[in-house]
């Protein structure tokens, strides 16, 4: 909520030693790749690129989401005190309705004030980007993933499964969550580590948004696997995934608020939760209460700085922390729920 070249949603790609994510987490209200192809694949795209403190980034992206309805990226660079939040269009409004509408991103954006309640100082700028061929261009930068036994590939390329394997089928853009980002990578590994072939796991994928760890849950044999978002959009994309995947009969996709998750019901032998340290703090109990005993819960998509507390807090609901990765200004991690 968590960075390499394939969570970028526009070109250019982030430089060496860059941090970049997609600012909505799975909840896209415009599908990046297309909002490129729109552009008679080789005409231009207009970006619009807005610098803030860091500790502002995330309301900055929200706001220029909802100004837009596009899915803006966040790009934070170390060392730096500020970020760099890009939108891209498919081509330059006109001028008169530019002006209104940077006026009134002006206006939102004054009214935000930083974690440290200081106001939240924006510089704004838009211009065209080189015409290319946008959708060919993300494709260069996109690259078959392989985590134990799981391939994940995009539609447009091939390769040759061994015996063992099996393959998620999922092309970026559609929604958040191609498994490049180290956070979604993070619970793909963890999905491998505890499955126990022969007998399976339930599964809880807690805010789906493309639906890639439900499917490659159901793929690795966990059942019954359950995959929740609250944005219907996410859940949709999840759903025709899912179809694409061959596991739609597998997978049970619905729109729940992580918030009123119903406290009872099935208890999972493995949470994944690739949410906000927010999110995962507001809803400890009603994801602890649905872990089995015995059971795992991997959470990703925290600040490394924001771990300290999660953690904390799901210790004292009796989960261990069994294990924790950081993974540029992200970290992961693991809890246990003991079975006595």
């Amino acid at each position: 909520m968590s960075s390499t070249t394939s969570s970028w949603a526009g070109p250019p790609p982030p430089g060496p030693g860059t941090t970049s994510r997609c600012a909505s987490w799975g909840r896209c209200m415009l599908d990046p790749l297309r909002t490129m192809a729109s552009a008679d694949c080789s005409g231009e795209l207009w970006q619009v690129e807005v610098r803030c403190p860091r500790s502002c980034a995330e309301a900055v992206a929200q706001v220029v989401a909802e100004t837009w309805q596009v899915t803006p990226v966040v790009e934070y660079r170390p060392g730096r005190s500020t970020a760099c939040v890009r939108a891209f269009l498919p081509s330059a409004p006109p001028a008169d309705q530019w002006l209104r509408e940077r006026s009134a991103l002006r206006q939102r954006l004054a009214q935000l004030r930083s974690a440290g309640r200081q106001p939240c100082r924006c510089t704004i700028r838009a211009r065209p980007l080189a015409k290319e061929n946008w959708a060919e261009s993300w494709k260069r930068h996109f690259h078959i993933l392989r985590v134990g036994p799981l391939v994940v590939r995009a539609s447009w390329q091939t390769t040759a499964l061994q015996s063992n394997q099996c393959e998620v089928v999922l092309d970026p853009g559609l929604s958040f969550g191609t498994g490049h980002h180290p956070t979604t990578r993070y619970c793909l590994e963890e999905l491998v580590r505890r499955r126990t072939p022969g007998l399976p796991r339930p599964f809880l994928d807690a805010g789906t948004g493309s639906g890639i760890l439900a499917i490659a849950a159901a793929k690795l044999g966990y059942r019954p696997v359950d995959a929740l978002d609250y944005d219907p959009v996410a859940v949709e994309t999840a759903r025709i995934n899912a179809k694409a995947n061959g596991v739609a009969d597998q997978v049970r996709v619905r729109q729940v608020d992580l918030l009123r998750l119903p406290l009872r019901g099935v208890r999972y032998g493995l949470i994944c939760a690739n949410v906000t340290a927010p999110v995962l703090l507001a809803a400890r109990e009603r994801l602890a209460r649905r872990l089995a005993p015995g059971g795992w819960l991997a959470v990703a998509g925290i600040l490394d700085r924001e771990f300290g507390a999660v953690q904390r807090a799901y210790e004292a609901l009796g989960l261990v922390c069994v294990r924790s990765r950081r993974d540029g200004r992200w970290r992961s991690g693991t809890f246990y729920r003991p079975e006595a």
